[in-house]
């Protein structure tokens, strides 16, 4: 099975991802796009503000730290104690390695995957993001340096410095390959379950999703950066045998990202209907921009929130490892 996801955030007064740790002018990291000339004719490139995927990976690894931890999930020392030792350096500087070992032991590296050069063992990660960049097809945004000074000490002057902080409606995308999720090859290349419990590590992966846009666990500057932030849109499907994405969660004026999405995935399970294809569809919409959407060979499903969409997510593929 494969989950693909996609987000539209409304974030406004961020500064998650800063490009600079030291100076007087803190950067917002941007990025260059492409938006659609009004006349049709070609695009022209826009400078707007983002948020790396490292960024939000990392917020996920933090999020999938703590349900491991509340759930008594394996989970290494290195990635528990990740503060301590300035990151998850999943055991990068040993010098041997026993895959199977390793993806039993911790829930994190079995998930978001590791490599240890000296041993030549690595692990593709079973999760992957984009970066969070703004939807410009449908709204503006913009980047606005914050003038602030630093409190002077004793015999010193106050220093000015500025931050700049972006305001948009992102759009962020997330994969997820459940079929890796306690799972490696095995001598012949087949794959091999190594996990006695596969079943709640997969949900415990998904419900870090949840965990990590419901809680803001990514980006950083929050403390006095904390954004007016809300998820008002989304769209996942869930696929199988063949991997298949959503499109962007992105407003376009001839179609909107689920309907987009419903018509692409039903010709996509027509595509591979040899290899019998399925794909079941899930959405919400806070904005009302996406009409009446249904297909004859989808099954689509509508929720509130992204904790409900979650929900909803988990019920089916928990019933497909049943089965």
């Amino acid at each position: 099975m494969f989950l693909s996801m996609s987000f539209r955030l409304r974030t406004e007064v961020e500064a998650l991802n800063m490009v600079e740790a030291m100076g007087a002018y803190s950067r917002h990291r941007t990025v260059s796009l492409l938006k659609p000339r009004g006349d049709g004719k070609g695009y022209r490139l826009v400078i707007a503000p983002a948020v790396s995927g490292q960024a939000i990976a990392f917020g996920y690894m933090k999020s999938l730290v703590e349900l491991a931890q509340q759930k008594n999930l394996p989970i290494c020392d290195q990635c528990r104690n990740y503060e301590s030792k300035g990151g998850f350096v999943k055991h990068g500087t040993d010098t041997s390695g026993d895959l199977e070992n390793l993806v039993r032991s911790c829930i994190v590296e079995d998930v978001t995957g590791f490599m240890i050069a000296k041993a030549e063992v690595r692990r593709t990660s079973a999760i992957q993001f984009s970066y969070m960049t703004p939807d410009i097809d449908s709204s503006d945004v913009a980047i606005d340096p914050q003038f602030h000074v630093r409190a002077a000490k004793p015999g010193e002057k106050p220093q000015p410095f500025q931050v700049e902080s972006g305001t948009a409606i992102y759009v962020l995308g997330v994969a997820l390959d459940i079929d890796k999720i306690g799972v490696v090859p095995d001598s012949n290349g087949k794959p091999k379950i190594v996990v006695a419990n596969r079943a709640e590590r997969v949900k415990t992966a998904i419900q870090a999703i949840a965990h990590l846009l419901e809680g803001l666990s990514f980006g950083a500057k929050k403390a006095r950066y904390l954004p007016v932030y809300d998820v008002v849109g989304a769209v996942a499907a869930i696929s199988h045998p063949v991997p298949f994405m959503v499109s962007p969660a992105r407003i376009s004026k001839d179609m909107d990202y689920v309907t987009k999405t419903v018509l692409r995935a039903s010709n996509y399970v027509k595509l591979f209907s040899d290899v019998k294809e399925t794909i079941k569809l899930f959405y919400m919409d806070k904005e009302n921009v996406v009409g009446e959407v249904k297909a004859e060979n989808i099954d689509i499903t509508k929720a509130d929130n992204v904790s409900e969409l979650v929900l909803k997510i988990i019920e089916v593929i928990e019933k497909s490892l049943r089965d």
